[in-house]
């Protein structure tokens, strides 16, 4: 409490002084993203949301986001003036504005911006996005097949096949240039302003753990003069309670972050301030391949525990999640992908049919016991099946399973992710499944699970751009962010059991279940981005989310609405459906 009063005051003290700025100087705008302090600011080596929004004020891409002459934000050149698409979409070609500068001051050519990409795809650094740079030829000796001009400003860029979504990726945070001369590979040069160099409209002045990350305008950016605030300035906190009680002491002007609990009566309160901006995105419950979860009186096999995954997911009940729990306007889940998105055929994959759905049954309830859905009884069935000794009976509703491992939950609270974590272990509860929760701070969250060392956890993810490639690829083998291990060794995990001593990288996998992961998984994302007939990438993208939602790794609960609240004097920011909050252009009235 004492920490909690302490912050509050230093918000209240701080943004007393800056509120007051004059119409000279600009205004400063503060706010809460939750979340707490980013696990890296390095744009390479981040891979939160929070973080990349961050990294957003100080870097920027050679494509961008701004506002068009009806007010909708659209991509654009941002540090390129322009480009050009060969015919056959194999070569992308960019002239950089003429007297670039990075926010030192000192001129930013094509070359630093080429190899500050062969560092963001270098395995020496081992960036979680770093296989995104696979869209790009190599060349003989390994590197980009990147061909740049200082003198001409040119930088140009060769594919091996046609990438729809190449120009979304020039302006999405892993592709933003750093200085590569100022660069470590373990970040920690993201952590020293004087250190921290982009070419955003804005620049690093201060990096507080638990704190605050502060910005000032950055007069050398090349739209500078459109710039019209001061800085700003991030709030770092996953304290729900804290980060309401600022925006309600008008001591920040944006918050993310916000409890379901206090919908009601924020909408009485401030009337269309409280906001929940469609977003595409999954939230999801992930299960680490490793763990076994065998009873103690028979061994099930990795496929069988597959089943035994789906199965836990299935009782969860997503109705009850997003219209008594989450209340934001979220839709209960029926696969990974989620609603709205786009596969280069089809605007909206999940009104598709040959996609197919899970969890159709949450909200039907059961002939077999009116009190459970169709999909929890199948889901009980199903580890009935699988051979859990159990009590009682489905029929009855008493059915208990007796002998159902325990298992590691880790969350971090931000949101509602309490609430959430608490409806699903009473759920599991409920059966006879038990297991151990764990609060854990965001930052130390994401290490654990990067290291393999999480049984189970909740987790999310937003789309970076409008494509099924982006959630595909979380999961292939060579992605830092496919947190359930799926084609990859086991990591830091030591209790696993010598069935699944090889869960990942093991032949259990595919329609058959005898392929590896790279066999069955990887092979059709690396043909769906080799695609060039959008009909057959369709329909191998959802092969894909099929071979993925037989895993049981991956439980989708619901997909996303982003609830944020804003100060009504406060505009043009520019807010994208990938949860993007993008600041440059701000203004406060």
């Amino acid at each position: 409490m004492k920490k909690l009063i302490a912050l509050l005051l230093a918000l209240t003290m701080v943004l007393g002084m800056v509120s007051f700025a004059s119409a000279d100087e600009g205004k400063v705008i503060s706010l809460f993203l939750g979340g707490g302090t980013p696990l890296s600011m390095d744009p390479a080596l981040n891979s939160a949301s929070a973080g990349s929004n961050i990294i957003r004020s100080a870097f920027a891409g050679l494509t961008g986001f701004q506002y068009n002459e009806n007010g909708e934000p659209v991509m654009a050149p941002e540090i390129a003036e322009s480009y050009e698409v060969s015919e056959d979409g194999l070569t992308y070609s960019f002239v950089l504005r003429e007297g670039l500068k990075w926010s030192d001051g000192t001129d930013a050519t094509a070359t630093q911006i080429k190899e500050s990409w062969e560092r963001a795809a270098s395995a020496e650094l081992g960036a979680d996005y770093g296989f995104l740079y696979d869209v790009i030829n190599r060349k003989e000796d390994g590197s980009l097949d990147i061909d740049v001009d200082d003198a001409a400003r040119t930088f140009v860029v060769h594919l091996p096949n046609p990438c729809a979504y190449f120009l979304d990726l020039c302006a999405f945070v892993p592709f933003y240039p750093v200085r590569v001369d100022l660069a470590d590979n373990e970040g920690i040069w993201a952590t020293d302003p004087e250190k921290y160099v982009g070419l955003g409209a804005f620049k690093m002045t201060k990096y507080a753990v638990d704190d605050v990350i502060s910005f000032e305008k950055n007069p050398y950016y090349w739209n500078a003069d459109a710039v019209k605030l001061a800085g700003l300035n991030f709030y770092l906190s996953e304290d729900n309670t804290a980060i309401l009680t600022a925006y309600e002491n008008d001591t920040v002007q944006y918050i993310q972050s916000i409890s379901s609990t206090e919908f009601d009566r924020l909408n009485a309160t401030y009337p269309g301030e409280l906001e929940f901006y469609p977003t595409q995105g999954t939230y999801y419950i992930l299960f680490n391949v490793y763990k076994d979860l065998s009873p103690a009186s028979k061994q099930l096999t990795v496929q069988e525990q597959s089943k035994a995954r789906f199965a836990l997911g299935q009782l969860i009940n997503r109705y009850e999640v997003v219209n008594y729990i989450t209340k934001g306007g979220e839709v209960a889940a029926t696969g990974f992908f989620p609603k709205g998105l786009a596969d280069g055929l089809n605007s909206d994959v999940r009104e598709v049919e040959y996609y197919g759905t899970w969890y159709t049954n949450t909200n039907e309830f059961s002939d077999v016991n009116p009190d459970l859905t169709i999909d929890q009884v199948e889901a009980l069935q199903t580890l009935v099946d699988l051979g859990y000794p159990y009590t009682g009976s489905i029929e009855a509703g008493d059915i208990t399973f007796t002998d159902f491992p325990s298992i590691e939950f880790a969350f971090n609270n931000s949101g509602n992710n309490a609430l959430i974590i608490q409806y699903i272990q009473e759920t599991w509860n409920q059966f006879g499944i038990t297991g151990t929760v764990n609060q854990e701070a965001w930052a130390t969250l994401q290490s654990k699970l990067k290291a393999g060392d999480a049984e189970a956890a909740r987790m999310g993810w937003i789309a970076d751009f409008n494509d099924v490639v982006n959630f595909l690829e979380i999961f292939i083998s060579a992605s830092g962010n496919n947190y359930p291990r799926l084609g990859r060794e086991i990591g830091d995990y030591t209790r696993n059991s010598e069935v699944t001593a090889d869960a990942g990288i093991g032949a259990y996998w595919g329609t058959d279940g005898n392929q590896t992961w790279a066999e069955a998984y990887d092979a059709i994302v690396d043909a769906v981005k080799a695609s060039t007939n959008p009909e057959e990438r369709a329909k191998l993208s959802a092969d894909a989310e099929k071979i993925l939602m037989a895993t049981g790794s991956v439980n989708p609960l619901y997909y996303y609405t982003t609830a944020q609240m804003l100060k009504p004097a406060v505009h043009d920011v520019i807010r994208l459906a990938t949860g993007d909050v993008i600041w440059t252009y701000a203004d406060v009235d």
